[in-house]
């Protein structure tokens, strides 16, 4: 027997729902014996969720678009390239490290190479990710991945479209055990968010913070609102700037006057630990910071 998730659409935070189903797990590498885990896993999943209609998204799937959804092929446009790429080279081009990054020639080639590229593993920790000249943070743990696939869609009217007519997503290779980011998480997140009307809070990277702003507790993001109505009303104008002060929160950028723009990675009452580019971790009072640090305003 197996377990893997399947990630359902649910119209609030955090705009999906997991459901661990079991099953007879075929073994063996064969492109057959996975499919077969396919068929099996969503067999489950209708059993326990009856009208409900899933999508495989991977390179394995038998269903139409599943493999065109997948992170390997679904396409993401690079301003500064002029055309678009595979979301999983957009991904593993905008990792920086403390001691490299971001690799932005993993972009020009094919996405297994991009995955499997050795500087992946020899730069030393993860500290943010880049993209069209700006920085994401490393928590919530999945926003950079999710902000970008989500968009892939948007940008690809009939994938979108092919997505929509889901209620859930799977991808027989994932394992939450071994993984955090998930194509089939990410698909169901753009379901629920367009489900809600809040796909134009998706294409700003700071709107859509928002929506998954909170405290970081065992890797958990705890949500500012939990329904439509609040989101949509609460998402504010000017964005980041007003949405962090005066609480500041893992993920809010920080400017320091001395160490320069940094990101909080750690926050509680009296304290927070913010990750600088030059300097690294710094752990700054919490009021200190409030009264001498400011934070980014995108306008």
């Amino acid at each position: 027997m197996a377990a893997r998730p399947v990630y359902m659409a649910k119209e609030k935070f955090p705009f999906f729902e997991m459901i661990e189903v079991d099953f007879e797990w075929n073994g063996g590498f064969a492109k057959t014996q996975k499919q077969k885990n396919i068929r099996a896993l969503h067999e489950g999943f209708r059993n326990r969720c009856p009208g409900k209609k899933v999508l495989e998204i991977s390179s394995k799937s038998m269903q139409e678009y599943g493999e065109a959804l997948s992170a390997f092929f679904l396409p993401k446009y690079v301003p500064e390239l002029g055309k678009s790429v595979p979301v999983e080279c957009v991904f593993q081009s905008g990792k920086v490290f403390r001691n490299g990054g971001p690799y932005k020639d993993l972009m020009l080639v094919t996405p297994r190479e991009a995955k499997k590229d050795e500087r992946l593993k020899t730069s030393g920790p993860l500290v943010r990710f880049m993209f069209d000249g700006r920085d994401f943070p490393l928590v919530p743990k999945t926003f950079f991945y999710d902000y970008i696939y989500i968009n892939a869609l948007f940008e690809n009217e009939i994938l979108a479209q092919a997505a929509l007519q889901y209620d859930a997503f799977t991808d027989i290779e994932f394992n939450p055990n071994a993984s955090i980011n998930c194509q089939a998480k990410a698909a169901a997140a753009f379901v629920s968010l367009s489900r809600m009307g809040l796909a134009e809070k998706v294409k700003d990277p700071d709107s859509f913070l928002f929506l998954y702003h909170g405290e970081n507790t065992g890797g958990m993001v705890t949500p500012a609102f939990s329904n439509r109505e609040h989101i949509a009303e609460h998402i504010p104008e000017k964005k980041f700037a007003q949405m962090a002060e005066p609480d500041i929160r893992p993920g809010t950028f920080v400017i320091h006057k001395k160490f320069g723009k940094g990101l909080v990675v750690k926050a509680d009452a009296s304290s927070l630990v913010i990750r600088f580019p030059d300097v690294g971790e710094k752990e700054l009072g919490r009021k200190w910071c409030l009264a001498n640090c400011g934070f980014e305003d995108t306008e």
